[in-house]
């Protein structure tokens, strides 16, 4: 019984772990993602009126509305997963095949950076990139960025987790926003594209 509560709370998984979680399927797409328990599934309109429902200040929730509305304008199906136990999202945009190169793995890091230093010019959030891979294993390419947002003037933080998956000839961006870094690669494994 211990152990199954260790493993279940997803935020502390290692790689030793046996991880819970539930597959969702993307049905205009056919994907299957694999997330833990706690995270649930919403549609445009009940993720908008979930955002305004969050105590945000005004400047965050002014950028993730401009994000989320960006994500809708993307070519392709939006997925929305939301925890709101610990204030995590998950989204998926599904996007035309497009296989990635370490090349291009190395261009779209400096268009987030680009994003990113424009961001932060017109707010008072600070970007640090912790990592960025690219791995190509058995026709599978992912390109994988993980950021910590900072708000000095409020104390706050987050990360932002961006992969960027191509395989069996489908592309998807993934983006997860947590209030602290977590290993979300083990999860990712057990996705379907």
């Amino acid at each position: 019984m211990e152990v199954a509560k260790e493993i279940n709370n997803w935020t502390q998984v290692t790689a030793q772990d046996q991880i819970i979680g539930t597959k969702h399927f993307l049905e205009n797409d056919g994907i299957k993602v694999f997330l833990p328990d706690s995270f649930k599934r919403y549609n445009a309109v009940e993720y908008s009126n979930l955002i305004d429902s969050l105590v945000i200040d005004n400047n965050n929730l002014k950028i993730e509305q401009t994000r989320f509305k960006n994500m809708r304008e993307m070519g392709g199906n939006l997925y929305i997963f939301f925890d709101k136990s610990v204030n995590s999202s998950y989204t998926i945009n599904t996007i035309p095949y497009t296989p990635i190169t370490r090349q291009d793995a190395k261009y779209l890091l400096g268009i987030i950076r680009q994003n990113q230093d424009k961001l932060s010019d017109t707010t008072d959030l600070d970007y640090t990139k912790i990592t960025a891979k690219h791995n190509n294993t058995n026709g599978t390419q992912v390109f994988k960025a993980i950021f910590k947002v900072e708000n000095r003037k409020l104390q706050h933080q987050a990360f932002q987790h961006v992969y960027f998956i191509s395989s069996n000839n489908k592309s998807a961006l993934i983006n997860i926003t947590t209030p602290f870094e977590v290993n979300f690669d083990l999860y990712l494994e057990k996705m379907t594209l």
